[in-house]
């Protein structure tokens, strides 16, 4: 079985398909070929507005879906959170930790005709599970080169300090030319940073 979303989509995708083969007796919403030939008779079978109101709704739909699918970005690596859901609090826990728990799908779901039954037939989506990302990276480009910038001068600095001579050796520099006149001196090795 498919997880929420997936049964959405197919409900959508049902509806659609209804909606662009419309006919006079058949509404892409209700089903009603159990209504009796004789009530067809010049009357109006639903408030449904046609096959372009239909197809509006499955549009509607489809942009609800777009927003409530899994985050390839989370942050909670164990969460497979709801995108559209977000998250909350200091520690940006998702405010849907499982993509079949989301509210906004559920609301939706239960429009198509989604049951309780139904809903405990469903894939959940696993911990960690995530669609691959897509796209430019999500890093705005300025932070990207602001991060790189202060990595290089990091790595900068750090290269001119295991370059640069301690106090130490600055000191026995200078001094060693009349140190080394002293008797029993013995120079010191230096081991770089002493």
């Amino acid at each position: 079985m498919p997880d929420l979303h997936g049964w959405i989509t197919q409900q959508i995708d049902k509806t659609q398909q209804r909606a662009d083969r419309w006919h006079d007796t058949e509404c892409p919403v209700h089903d009603t070929s159990l209504i009796d030939a004789t009530v067809l008779r010049g009357a109006t079978l639903c408030d449904c507005g046609g096959p372009a109101t239909a197809l509006r709704r499955c549009e509607a739909d489809r942009k609800i879906l777009a927003r409530h699918t899994l985050d390839p970005d989370a942050i909670w690596y164990e969460a497979a959170m709801c995108k559209g859901c977000g998250t909350e609090g200091e520690m940006a826990y998702p405010v849907t930790e499982n993509l079949n728990d989301c509210p906004e799908l559920l609301d939706l779901a239960y429009a198509h005709g989604l049951t309780d039954e139904i809903l405990a037939t469903l894939d959940r989506p696993k911990e960690g599970e995530r669609p691959e990302r897509t796209g430019p990276s999500l890093i705005p480009d300025a932070l990207a080169e602001a991060f790189g910038k202060s990595m290089l001068a990091a790595m900068t600095t750090q290269i001119i300090a295991a370059n640069t001579p301690s106090p130490t050796e600055k000191a026995i520099k200078i001094l060693e030319p009349e140190l080394k006149k002293i008797p029993g001196y013995v120079p010191i090795p230096t081991d770089g940073h002493s």
